[in-house]
């Protein structure tokens, strides 16, 4: 693809996605579940729709125990034409702090059943497969050092407290940089943590209202489409 020289780079912050805290371990609901997995319980991942009252008994509660959001952002994501063409690259931070560096190849499951017992592998043994190249791994470091690492041309927050700006303009003004940094919430209800506004040179709002996460991935990922005209280039490199 010619003339188009933008890497997005997009960064679901603080995400749902963590293994039972073994604070959790002997919780009834827990228990109840990880013996249907067959499972010890801190080898399961946390889920409010399983295991709601343990949930609510930790620390920003509104933001654990939701993997499903996760799994429907990275579907948009990585089902999107911007990612077949080579222009995005996507990683996860998760709630207890971990980062997940997501190969542009991976083709995630599309059974949310299956997508959980790929989660709780990688957390278990930090990488999938376990052999060969990774698909998925867990590298050291935290949000901060992960972001200095890739080098972005400029990060920006998506929050609610932003600027208003609808997609469209951001996608005009990502499109401008070479490495752009895009960080969103990887939960359904809450905030980020303050700190990482020390992370980002600007925050940024593209609806008035708070919209679920994956919509809100795919209102950025299609309107950088249609700024970089990506369907033109594809059928004219098909020739």
């Amino acid at each position: 693809m010619k003339n188009i020289t933008t890497m997005l780079v997009l960064g679901l912050i603080e995400s749902s996605i963590e293994l039972v805290p073994e604070k959790l371990a002997t919780d009834t609901a827990v228990t109840a579940s990880a013996q249907l997995r067959g499972k010890p319980p801190n080898q399961i991942l946390l889920d409010e729709s399983l295991h709601s009252n343990a949930v609510r008994t930790l620390p920003d509660s509104q933001k654990r125990g939701r993997p499903d959001v996760v799994h429907r952002c990275l579907l948009t994501a990585l089902d999107s034409v911007l990612a077949k063409s080579g222009h995005l690259e996507v990683f996860v931070h998760t709630i207890t702090g971990e980062i997940i560096q997501i190969a542009t190849s991976t083709r995630l499951p599309r059974r949310t059943q299956r997508f959980v017992g790929l989660m709780e592998q990688l957390l278990l043994h930090k990488r999938v497969p376990l052999e060969g190249d990774p698909l998925l791994q867990i590298v050291p470091g935290n949000l901060e050092m992960y972001l200095r690492s890739i080098v972005p041309s400029q990060t920006f927050l998506l929050s609610l407290e932003g600027t208003p700006m609808s997609p469209t303009r951001l996608a005009k003004t990502l499109v401008k940089e070479t490495k752009p940094v895009v960080l969103m919430g990887g939960f359904a209800h809450g905030e980020v943590n303050p700190r990482v506004l020390e992370l980002v040179d600007q925050q940024i709002s593209i609806d008035p209202e708070l919209l679920a996460a994956s919509t809100v991935v795919g209102m950025i990922v299609h309107s950088i489409e249609a700024v970089l005209d990506l369907s033109a280039h594809r059928f004219s490199d098909a020739k």
